[in-house]
C-alpha cells in the first residue's frame, strides 16, 4: 500500500511540475519506423558526419528537427548502469560518446535550440529505483554535453523509469533496447 501511495505522490508531483512549467513545443527525435521495427539495430544505422549539417541555416524549427533527428539517436546503457561506455551486446553496437559529440556540436552550432534528455530503464527493479536510475542516465548525458561546452540551461532532463519501453517484450534483447537516453529537440 505504501508503494502505491509513493508512486501516486511521484506521479502527482511530476504532473504538478509539468503543469506549472511553460509548455515547450517539441518533436520526438526518434522515427516511428525505429520504434515499430525490431529488426533495426544500432550497428546497421548510418550516422551522417557533422559536415552534412554544418552549412545549413534552418528556416524553421521543422528544418532543425530534421537535421537533429539524423544526429541524435538514442544512447544505450548496460544493465544497472548509468556509465557512458561502448556497448556491443544484444544486437546493440554503438559508441555513445560519438553520438553525444555529434549532439554537442549540433547544439553549439545552433544556440537557439534546447534539448530534453529522457532517461529510461528496463522493467526490472522497483518503480522508485528505475526512476532514480533513469534520472542518473539523463544527468550523465547532460554532464557530458556540458563538458563539451553546451550551456546547461539549454538541456532539460527527465526520467521515465520503466514507463516508456521501446520494446514491450520480456527478454534480454528488449531490456537492452529499453535502457536508453532519448533526445528530444525543443524550441527555446
Amino acid at each position: 500500500m505504501k508503494r502505491v501511495i509513493i508512486v501516486l505522490i511521484l506521479i502527482v508531483g511530476l504532473f504538478g511540475i509539468y503543469g506549472c512549467s511553460s509548455s515547450p513545443k517539441y518533436v520526438k527525435s526518434q522515427s516511428q519506423n525505429e520504434v515499430n521495427n525490431p529488426q533495426i539495430k544500432s550497428s546497421t544505422l548510418k550516422y551522417p558526419s557533422l559536415n552534412t549539417i554544418e552549412g545549413s541555416d534552418f528556416a524553421s524549427f521543422e528544418d532543425a528537427k530534421k537535421h537533429f533527428d539524423k544526429v541524435a539517436v538514442d544512447i544505450h546503457f548496460k544493465f544497472n548502469s548509468f556509465e557512458i561506455e561502448p556497448i556491443n551486446q544484444y544486437g546493440i553496437n554503438e559508441k555513445p560518446k560519438a553520438i553525444l559529440d555529434r549532439i554537442a556540436a549540433f547544439m553549439l552550432k545552433h544556440p537557439t535550440l534546447k534539448v530534453r534528455i529522457e532517461g529510461n530503464c528496463d522493467e526490472r527493479g522497483t518503480v522508485e529505483y528505475n526512476l532514480a536510475l533513469g534520472q542518473k542516465r539523463a544527468l550523465a548525458a547532460k554532464k557530458y554535453l556540458v563538458a563539451k561546452g553546451v550551456n546547461p540551461d539549454r538541456i532539460d532532463i527527465i526520467s521515465y523509469g520503466e514507463s516508456r519501453p521501446l520494446d514491450p517484450a520480456h527478454n534480454e534483447y528488449a531490456w537492452a533496447k529499453n535502457r536508453r537516453d532519448h533526445f528530444v529537440l525543443l524550441e527555446r
